[in-house]
């Protein structure tokens, strides 16, 4: 969602050149279908909480949506991530100073752009999420060159400051979770991206921070992406295990119940992997299942890329800030120059999202066909001077 038009496919390294050198430029798919199925996955969760549901719904409808909250922006972020390490791999690799500089530059004016428009978006989409993209950015044009083992620490880091700044400073400052602001103050912007915010910076720099590392491997190894789909679905399962055997099988009210000096409702929310508050748990279930979902598209992208059905996915993916604007904008309104009611059933939600889907998928297609670039990304990309895509780290000729 932040103007990765193009995509890098590796080629197998040589004996004598690393994995990471010997990779050679040209489209690889997969990112654009993953970044395709996130954009379904976005558009449900935002609008099941801008038309509030009424009535009830089947079991298991329930469980498959909330399975997907929070996960599709992980999702999203992650990606980010992956074409930022792309971006920086030749100066990274080179050690060339000026081409270094170049990269952190090209991130921070995109990072400005982002930021100025979802402040202005946010104005009329509480869940936006641009502002943030901005802030994660501007962490990963700081963190661009550091080592692998630098970025592990910065990720837990990240990660793991999250819960003092949910138990400590709001209480001793006086902020509330979850009551978002408007406001263009100093105070009330940081309060927006570090407490209030749907996807406070810490710990959701942590998706961008993983990102940046899988964006470092060479995923056109078919062993690579095996290892990613398989260490991503254990990594998932772990978290969700833990979380269950914690509060589903009781063992956090088994605590309660031999020291009465633990509040059983905060001490759960520790070992939740619901994204509000997003504790270490949501993180670790976010990028495991998006590790497994972008090996799996890149599979499914190299095995169909030839094929012409795939085109519209492809496209769809290439267009996400497009989208993303779209989908907080006109598809809101729409439902209400249609005459319906802001509550409606969890099971119209769907089918009025997957109905916006199947609109900007056509969208999509059609304006390719015309443009190379969606109209904000091109808007961005010139107002930027961004012609160094995240995906496509190759110059201008």
């Amino acid at each position: 969602m932040t103007g990765q038009e193009e995509a890098v496919v590796q080629s197998r390294p040589s004996e004598t050149q690393p994995a990471e050198e010997s990779r050679t430029a040209r489209r690889i798919v997969g990112f654009d279908i993953a970044r395709a199925f996130a954009i379904f996955g976005m558009i449900t969760v935002n609008y099941r909480s801008t038309f509030h549901i009424t009535g009830d719904s089947p079991a298991w409808l329930e469980t498959v949506s909330g399975m997907v909250n929070g996960r599709a922006a992980a999702l999203f972020v992650l990606l980010a991530g992956i074409g930022i390490a792309l971006l920086s791999r030749k100066g990274r690799l080179s050690g060339d100073r000026a081409e270094i500089r170049e990269d952190r530059f090209n991130l921070l004016r995109r990072a400005a752009f982002l930021l100025a428009i979802g402040l202005l978006f946010r104005q009329i989409w509480e869940y936006d999420i641009l502002h943030f993209y901005g802030i994660y950015l501007m962490f990963a044009a700081v963190l661009l060159t550091v080592s692998n083992r630098n970025l592990v620490i910065a990720g837990l880091f990240a990660t793991l400051a999250f819960p003092v700044l949910y138990y400590v400073l709001p209480a001793q400052y006086g902020i509330p979770f979850w009551a978002t602001t408007s406001e263009f103050t100093v105070r009330e912007v940081l309060i927006d991206f570090f407490f209030q915010g749907y996807h406070p910076v810490t710990p959701w720099i942590g998706f961008m921070i993983a990102g940046m590392l899988l964006g470092r491997l060479d995923m056109s190894d078919p062993a690579i992406r095996r290892k990613m789909l398989i260490g991503g679905i254990v990594l998932a399962l772990a978290a969700e295990g833990i979380a269950y055997v914690a509060l589903d099988m009781g063992l956090f009210k088994l605590m309660e119940d031999v020291s009465q000096t633990i509040d059983l409702e905060e001490a759960s929310l520790l070992l939740g992997t619901a994204p509000y508050p997003p504790m270490s748990l949501f993180l670790a279930v976010g990028i495991g299942w998006g590790m497994a979902i972008v090996s799996l598209c890149l599979s499914f992208g190299d095995r169909f890329a030839d094929r012409r059905w795939i085109t519209p996915l492809v496209h769809t993916g290439q267009l996400a800030l497009t989208i993303y604007i779209l989908h907080g904008t006109v598809g809101v309104w729409a439902v209400g120059w249609a005459g319906y009611k802001p509550h409606q059933t969890l099971e119209w939600i769907i089918g009025y999202s997957a109905l916006f889907y199947v609109a900007m998928i056509i969208a999509s297609t059609l304006w390719r066909r015309r443009f190379d670039r969606g109209p904000v990304e091109a808007i961005m990309r010139r107002l930027t001077d961004s012609w160094k895509s995240e995906i496509n780290p190759e110059e201008k000729v």
